[in-house]
């Protein structure tokens, strides 16, 4: 190969590589240029808050120097002062890294100093620490390092809160505006939040109210058959005065006998019912104590009315 022909190598291959290097240098993602054209078009319809977050997106999602410089003049428009400030400032540094536009980033330099002057700043002042203390603005956390440090904001409203674990959250409103140029909010001592104390459950639950009224209507058929029991001891005396003998004749005697009889099987079925209730009244009240799942309901059977209980012993 001759001295002419690797001179033209040379530039032929340097003039390839300009090429392949331009694209790269260059290259926008899709979504940023859609977005990027899109918000520039809806600048020039008049829709200018929805044409600076489109901007703003495609800036977020590929930054550069024009996109930055767009979203500055943008939002100086619509009057947010400290977000054009902020995009003017990140599109000079990122010229100034560059190094390589020079134009742009002095344009950048000279629109955020104009702006400053009537930036308004907040400052978050948080004397009293607690553990696990954590100061939000509209919902966007401000970081430890940040607090009484004067940070410019846009004007309009904005939330105030400060909340720790075991602690009453504090919050407050702040009202930014060109004519106050710094505000500072004190964030206090937060107050520790009541304990919810978990009421002790009643010993007197459903089944064991239940237990008690059974366990009268017990002791009552209890009582009754006592009494029946007792009347029939005092009239089988007064039948067997009237007619000692196994046989009798005696017609009072024989009444008095039978009375006896009829008394003594109502005081046995009482007996039985009464101790039958109580104790499943005695068992109810065992088996009701607080903090169990019980069913109680009435049962109705073929010649029969109950009650069943259900629930975990």
């Amino acid at each position: 190969m001759t001295r002419a022909d690797r001179g033209f190598a040379i530039v032929l291959l340097a003039a390839t590589g300009l090429v392949l290097e331009l694209p790269s240098a260059h290259a926008q993602s899709a979504e940023a240029e859609m977005l990027f054209r899109d918000g520039r078009k809806l600048i020039k319809d008049g829709k200018l808050a929805a044409g600076c977050d489109r901007l703003e997106a495609s800036s977020r999602l590929e930054p550069s120097i024009g996109a930055l410089l767009n979203v500055g003049d943008c939002r100086e428009k619509l009057g947010k002062v400290a977000s054009a400030w902020a995009a003017f400032r990140k599109a000079e540094a990122m010229a100034k890294r560059a190094r390589n536009d020079a134009k742009r980033e002095a344009e950048a330099a000279r629109r955020a100093a104009t702006l400053e002057p009537k930036l308004s700043y907040l400052v978050i002042d948080v004397w009293h620490r607690v553990d696990g203390l954590a100061v939000r603005r509209d919902g966007e956390t401000i970081g430890a390092a940040l607090w009484r440090t004067a940070i410019p904001l846009d004007p309009g409203s904005y939330k105030i809160v400060a909340e720790a674990p075991g602690y009453t959250p504090w919050s407050r409103d702040v009202v930014m505006s060109p004519q106050n140029k710094r505000q500072v909010v004190m964030v206090p001592q937060l107050v520790r939040a009541p304990v919810a104390r978990t009421p002790e459950p009643s010993a007197w639950t459903m089944p064991r109210r239940f237990s008690v009224g059974l366990a009268i209507i017990g002791v009552g058929a209890l009582g009754s058959g006592i009494y029946f029991g007792l009347r029939a001891t005092d009239l089988r005396d007064q039948a067997d005065a009237r007619c000692p003998l196994t046989a009798c004749g005696d017609p009072e005697a024989l009444r008095l006998n039978r009375t006896a009889q009829d008394n003594a099987t109502r005081a046995n079925i009482l007996y039985v019912a009464g101790g039958a209730v109580v104790a499943t009244a005695t068992v109810l009240w065992f088996v009701g104590r607080p903090g169990e799942a019980r069913v109680i309901q009435p049962t109705f059977t073929e010649g029969h009315v109950g009650v069943s209980y259900g629930g975990s012993f």
